[in-house]
């Protein structure tokens, strides 16, 4: 959901005699890892645990191989048509991770972790298909909208925006102040991916709505792709930092982290980062203003984002399993959050361990019933076609109806192309 870019991947060839079987206690392991974008400081927590399990079982290794953003579908998808590289991989949850699971790349991990373990996990729904677990969260994510009151104040503004209307307001009284609105960036086109996912729901009444427009029904339809107006109407407006299109989306919100901006979506582990920088009593946070009027207007977006699933490919399934099972231990679910204020994705958490007032409202967001991010259930190709390609249209100053056209291309290739994904897909949403 970012687009910080990490080291290089690595393949690891399929297992050999020597290392044959599956002895959780016996094995060596690749971990093809990604949550640094989402969670700074998750890297070190990762390496910190590998150290604290390996000790614990001297007779397993972990080779830990940080996944760059940009590549981290493409370098999956490569290694599973060879069934090469790791024994533990990461995708963003759901349909990355099902449509790998549909292709026979992935194994189900409620059939190697018992139930008793993974009823404690959060989010599973994300990543279940016919009655089976496919993947485990490690933590959960929201996007909220983090604003600077200090510049607030200089603007005359007392509240964040609460509708559509009120933060188009403040984008014009903020630029009277001399201050930039929003410090955003879509050169990579994360920031529209994301733009879709948070406001794009709030004219559908179920994520249904979304699935259906895959398959079926019409994307360009308003109620589906409406939201573009959305987005045209801040770049009009001239909320958007003028630089946004030149911009990676983590450059344009450094803009906020530097106190550069009024506004900004962003993780709740950068947004504690930013309070961090700036100063506690700096920084507040909203839900993303209403502009919709659909069931989905009244919830946030909190997602597990980064899934981690054990190959089909794998000769030490067990032993994956038994150490991703590990994480979730109670002091590992601490540590988590302590080293990336990222709230674990599981029930065990101490809640009493969020102190700050900021974090305590993170937390009522990432909490409320009903939260989607609607890009996990968009098919990787149409993702990665249609979602960030056309929101980059509308930030370089095209018309919504040219983002829809990108978006309709999209789908249209991808019921084409992978007939067989689609099948899959059709069949999930009528099950769903």
């Amino acid at each position: 959901m970012s687009a910080l870019v990490l080291s290089a991947c690595t393949a690891k060839p399929a297992s050999t005699a020597s290392d044959s079987g599956d002895d959780p206690e016996s094995a060596s392991l690749t971990y093809w890892y990604w949550a640094e974008s989402d969670a700074p400081g998750a890297n070190d927590w990762m390496k910190a645990r590998i150290a604290d399990y390996t000790k614990q079982h001297p007779k397993v290794t972990i080779n830990l191989v940080p996944q760059p953003t940009d590549t981290l579908i493409g370098a999956f998808t490569t290694a599973a048509q060879t069934k090469t590289g790791p024994d533990i991989a990461t995708q963003w949850a759901t349909m990355p991770v099902l449509s790998q699971a549909w292709a026979g790349a992935v194994a189900p991990i409620s059939d190697l972790v018992p139930k008793t373990e993974t009823d404690n996990w959060l989010n599973t729904q994300e990543n279940t298909y016919q009655g089976k677990l496919w993947g485990m969260p490690i933590y959960l994510m929201g996007i909220p909208l983090a604003y600077n009151k200090e510049l607030y104040a200089k603007a005359g503004l007392t509240n964040p925006p609460a509708t559509w209307d009120e933060l188009l307001s403040q984008c014009t009284a903020l630029r009277k102040a001399g201050v930039t609105p929003f410090g955003m960036g879509n050169k990579d086109g994360f920031f529209g991916a994301w733009f879709f996912s948070i406001v794009g729901k709030q004219r559908w009444d179920s994520i249904d709505d979304l699935k259906q427009s895959m398959i079926k029904t019409d994307f360009a339809d308003p109620k589906i792709s409406g939201f573009y107006e959305a987005l045209a109407q801040l770049k009009k407006q001239n909320c958007l930092n003028d630089d946004i299109a030149s911009l990676t989306l983590d450059q344009g919100m450094q803009k906020f982290g530097a106190g550069q901006a009024a506004m900004a979506w962003g993780t709740d582990g950068l947004v504690s980062g930013w309070a961090k920088t700036l100063g506690p009593d700096k920084v507040g946070v909203v839900m993303t203003p209403k502009w919709g009027t659909g069931k989905l207007a009244d919830t946030h977006n909190t997602t597990q984002s980064s899934t981690a699933f054990i190959t089909s490919w794998s000769p030490h399934k067990k032993a994956a399993a038994q150490f991703l099972a590990w994480l979730h231990q109670p002091a590992n679910l601490a540590s988590w959050y302590e080293a990336t204020s990222i709230f674990p994705a599981d029930k065990r958490f101490d809640q009493a361990s969020i102190k700050t007032d900021l974090a305590k409202q993170i937390w009522e967001f990432d909490s409320k019933p009903g939260a989607v991010w609607p890009q996990n259930y968009l098919p990787p190709s149409v993702d990665s076609d249609g979602n960030g390609p056309a929101g980059q249209v509308v930030t370089s100053g095209g018309a919504p109806a040219a983002a829809v056209q990108v978006w309709t291309k999209a789908i249209d290739k991808w019921r084409s192309q992978h007939p067989d994904e689609l099948k899959k897909y059709t069949d999930w949403v009528a099950s769903s």
